[in-house]
């Protein structure tokens, strides 16, 4: 009889028989077991029998190695599954604006970032992400191109100040009203008629985004902005 892949080891006895002494396969199966124990019972001393009770452990230490060698099976394939299915469900970020708990360096507010790839790396999702480092307006004054300072000035493409001015918020923000204004006049009062703002056009609170990426664990992120 052979058993593809398995090697013996066998050695002759002072009786002139051949007994088996080593076994090697990784991949020993309980049929494989039984069709070698067969072959020894049929090549056995009849005056020196095999032990029937060291028959039946050997066979029951088989099968539970045949257990454990398909649990260990089964979970690999469950945590690869998890995995696989994890990174498609983190997919979902990307191009989200998140958040993981952080400060911003310079306004001190929460930090910010755009997620841009993702990548796994043993059992722990990351995100590439890159920090907004503040934002930014542009604005148009008689449909030509303004400026504007820290305080909220804003100047004609000329540098000439105009009459009414904008306020910022920490992170370079234009500050908005539920109603949507955000001008005011040089008492500080905010202008809400239409007419007297039709000289003035915004395109309000566009990010300023870092050089280089921050590689950030997406389990310890904390908000998704969208």
């Amino acid at each position: 009889m052979a058993v593809d892949s398995v090697v013996t080891q066998s050695a002759v006895g002072i009786d002139g028989n051949n007994y088996t002494t080593a076994i090697s396969n990784d991949k020993l199966s309980n049929n494989d077991f039984v069709k070698l124990l067969l072959e020894e019972m049929k090549m056995q001393d009849p005056t020196k029998p095999m032990d029937s009770d060291k028959l039946m452990d050997d066979q029951l230490k088989m099968s539970q190695i045949q257990s454990n060698s398909d649990m260990t099976k089964a979970l690999q394939t469950l945590i690869a599954s998890s995995s696989t299915s994890s990174l498609s469900s983190a997919v979902g970020l990307m191009n989200q604006v998140v958040e993981d708990g952080s400060t911003n360096k310079d306004t001190g507010l929460p930090a910010q970032y755009r997620v841009e790839t993702l990548e796994k790396s043993g059992d722990t999702i990351y995100v590439n992400a890159r920090e907004i480092e503040n934002y930014y307006s542009d604005i148009l004054y008689k449909d030509e191109p303004a400026t504007y300072d820290s305080e909220g000035n804003i100047y004609d493409s000329d540098g000439d100040k105009v009459d009414y001015h904008i306020k910022l918020e920490k992170d370079g923000k234009v500050a908005v009203t539920k109603d949507g204004y955000m001008y005011y006049d040089s008492d500080g009062n905010l202008i809400t008629d239409e007419d007297d703002l039709e000289d003035y056009k915004i395109n309000i609170n566009l990010p300023n985004y870092a050089e280089s990426l921050t590689k950030i664990d997406a389990s310890k992120l904390t908000k998704i902005s969208g």
